[in-house]
């Protein structure tokens, strides 16, 4: 896969020893910008050369390789997104579910949990911040300029495995609830 020139001006990258070296992995982070999962693929594309796939809603992306649209059957998005982390491939997912700027991370869903307890993957928390562009095309511009630094924080990886017995809400819930905790700090927010 080849990455564009331009790109993100990412000032700094903490944790990347924090990344599994094979096998696939779920990045888990919070999600501030448009082009945040943009921002995830390049960066650690550059720095460690693997592809990082993001899940969207949003027909914007559909001109990239690097992206897995949800179907309007939300449910077989965690099917798909299982076959590609069971290959080997990496995904990154935004748990809130949509673009927050505020100073306090939104409650988490729980696919990302449901999905790394499927293909028996960790999840690995990450927190990005930069200046977020008020619709796509301001953070295009933004991604243009220099004035817009983007700072990546990752953290250790989360090994979510399957209780004993039947997997329950509250067991999800819980589970989430751990992993936006572990996001909350990376990103300099609060829960």
């Amino acid at each position: 896969i080849g990455y564009p020139i331009f790109g993100p001006k990412v000032e700094n990258i903490t944790g990347l020893e924090h990344l599994p070296r094979k096998g696939g992995f779920i990045i888990a982070a919070n999600h501030v910008d448009w082009l945040d999962g943009f921002y995830i693929a390049v960066a650690l594309g550059r720095r460690r050369n693997i592809p990082v796939y993001f899940l969207t809603k949003s027909n914007y992306y559909r001109w990239t390789t690097l992206a897995l649209q949800i179907p309007r059957q939300k449910s077989a998005i965690v099917d798909q997104a299982v076959q590609y982390l069971k290959s080997g491939k990496v995904i990154c997912n935004f748990p809130e579910g949509q673009r927050n700027t505020g100073k306090r991370l939104l409650p988490g869903r729980t696919g990302t949990v449901r999905m790394a307890i499927a293909a028996d993957v960790p999840i690995v928390p990450l927190g990005i911040t930069c200046s977020p562009g008020k619709n796509m095309a301001q953070s295009l511009v933004y991604l243009m300029s220099n004035r817009h630094p983007v700072r990546l924080a990752i953290g250790r990886p989360l090994a979510v495995t399957a209780p004993d017995g039947e997997i329950t809400a509250d067991y999800l819930t819980a589970m989430t609830e751990q992993l936006m905790r572990a996001i909350a700090p990376l990103a300099g927010k609060t829960l």
